[in-house]
């Protein structure tokens, strides 16, 4: 076994070196980003503590300690749902999908413990963002409580036995499941599931607008805030265990702490032992039966009904024969594939988080109002930009091999590019037009400003889609397994700058419309101008797409296996 856990650790360290420029840079980049990350989570909740200890002194700090513990709690047991349908995917990967696995379980190592690293390795893979995310939180309540190194230290090690009872739990909810079911189907079962509940619980707690508790008034006020939140069997959780944990150690010292983790030791060594058990009794026909062929007999109201849905949406769409027959291919590809469509979950949820944000802003503050709408049109170059990155730039990588047996097909290189360009542009454009038209009926804004508005919604998605078609195109990653991965390439990272580029021209040239709209507005000076901005950025995008197409069409011509 050690010899296996050596073999990770260099395959760890033969993806970083030898350390070429793309690889330091988005190791750069990546790090800061997860750095700003860290930083902005612990402020956030830093504030938020800061905002509940010291700045109600009329109310009991009892009162206080306990909607911190509350408050904590809820954090905690959102993040216990996400960590158990996260290791239940992870689980399929790493003990009955993965490669490796051909390899490894007929090398002379016991089979107990290859389940036990592989375990291990699902749980890690599944938790250690939220472990990132909450050991901020709990590093700033102990700042904002004075709590002490020690009593901190017990904390995250209550924090890691927490995390991993949820990982047990989801490994040994898939090994059951894969006992009697396909793991392959399973798999795109969980990814759907936890991709939605994923999305419902950050729109659940969005809607709930949990701003207006962090600032009680008064003790009853206080009082209602804790009925408010409170749980059916709460006493009973592990989340609670930990909450109380931390609340007892920052005020009275790490002694009074072996009480609630001792809880969670004991529920942690209860929910290994039937995890092993699992693995030992059924661990063995489920990779037999994953790797059993499924019958592929087409057949099924489904299946017939799904060619006949891409048809309608290919009937009207502004191609060709040849292209038309291309994109239907990619609907129904994408719709057969859970993993592809159920990032869409995410995107409807991040829209509707952002509408919502934007419905309860007061809007009946003119330099708000108009700060804001600006604000829209910078941030969706940003979001179309990375949407853009990962459907239009990994479009042609993602058919790996495949690719050249469908050049082969007496389809042109251009009809088959355009294919692609409207499978990403038509819907990130309807997309783009309806998140701005609404986010500014929603703040007020009417008549050209509106107009403009949703001009630039309608120039940026099709020029950045054609951007990241282009350099996706230039060099595709046709043997990456992770189609995101892919926009991580040397040309991924041209991508983004170039998209960059593009977003901060596009701002400038939105920025004296703006400008004559807020004067107009607050001082009655005169009206906008909106004509040269509308040709400046119609011009701009319209150039950068043309290009866009003419160097994917060359370069698609010249590309040889």
């Amino acid at each position: 076994m050690r010899s296996y856990v050596r073999l990770i650790l260099r395959q760890a360290m033969n993806r970083l070196f030898p350390m070429t420029l793309p690889r330091a840079l988005f190791l750069a980049l990546f790090g800061s980003a997860g750095l700003f990350f860290i930083l902005g989570d612990y402020f956030f909740f830093e504030r938020v503590f800061h905002l509940l200890l010291k700045h109600n002194p009329q109310i009991p700090r009892l009162i206080l300690l306990g909607l911190c513990a509350k408050l904590m709690g809820l954090v905690l047991l959102t993040t216990f749902t996400m960590v158990l349908f996260s290791a239940s995917v992870s689980a399929l990967s790493y003990l009955y999908l993965d490669d490796d696995l051909s390899l490894l379980l007929v090398l002379p190592i016991r089979r107990w413990k290859i389940w036990l690293i592989r375990s291990w390795q699902a749980a890690a893979n599944a938790s250690y963002m939220v472990f990132l995310l909450l050991v901020p939180v709990l590093a700033a309540y102990f700042v904002q409580a004075g709590g002490s190194p020690i009593g901190f230290a017990a904390s995250i090690a209550g924090l890691a036995a927490y995390l991993l009872i949820p990982a047990s739990w989801g490994i040994g909810v898939t090994v059951l499941l894969a006992r009697f079911f396909p793991a392959k189907r399973l798999h795109q079962l969980l990814t759907v599931m936890t991709l939605v509940m994923v999305c419902l619980l950050v729109i659940l707690l969005r809607l709930s607008r949990p701003e207006a508790l962090l600032n009680p008034r008064s003790s009853q006020k206080s009082v209602e805030v804790l009925k408010s939140i409170e749980l059916p069997r709460e006493a009973s959780l592990p989340s609670t265990w930990l909450a109380r944990a931390v609340v007892a150690g920052s005020e009275n010292g790490a002694a009074t702490m072996s009480l609630p983790l001792g809880r969670l030791a004991l529920l942690l060594a209860a929910s290994l032992l039937p995890l092993f058990i699992l693995l030992r009794l059924w661990h063995s026909k489920g990779y037999g039966r994953a790797q059993e062929r499924q019958d592929m007999a087409a057949g099924g109201g489904r299946r017939r009904l799904l060619p006949a849905f891409a048809s309608a949406m290919c009937a009207f769409t502004p191609a060709g024969r040849n292209s038309r027959a291309i994109l239907k291919r990619d609907i129904l590809l994408f719709a057969r594939d859970p993993t592809q469509w159920g990032q869409l979950f995410i995107l409807a949820a991040l829209v509707v988080i952002y509408l919502a944000n934007v419905r309860y802003m007061p809007s009946e503050i003119a330099p708000f109002r108009i700060a804001v709408s600006f604000w829209n049109l910078a941030t969706l170059g940003l979001i179309v930009a990375s949407v853009a990155g990962r459907f239009a730039f990994t479009a042609v990588g993602s058919e790996g091999q495949a690719y050249f047996a469908s050049r082969s097909l007496p389809v042109s290189a251009f009809s088959y590019l355009w294919a692609k360009y409207l499978f990403t542009a038509v819907p990130l454009t309807s997309l783009s037009v309806l998140t701005l038209f609404l986010s500014n009926r929603f703040l007020g804004v009417e008549g050209e400003a509106l107009g403009f508005a949703l001009f630039v919604s309608l120039c940026a998605p099709l020029a950045l889609s054609g951007l990241a078609l282009a350099c996706g195109s230039i060099a595709p990653v046709f043997d990456s397994k992770n189609p995101a991965k892919a926009v991580m390439s040397a040309w991924g990272l041209i991508y983004m700058a170039l998209s960059m580029g593009y977003v901060a021209a596009l701002i400038i040239a939105e920025a004296r419309p703006v400008y004559g709209y807020y004067t107009n507005l607050l001082s009655g000076g005169a009206p906008p101008q909106y004509l040269l901005a509308v040709l400046a950025i119609g011009t701009g995008s319209a150039a950068l797409l043309a290009a866009s197409l003419l160097i994917a069409w060359w370069r698609l011509r010249t590309l040889e296996p």
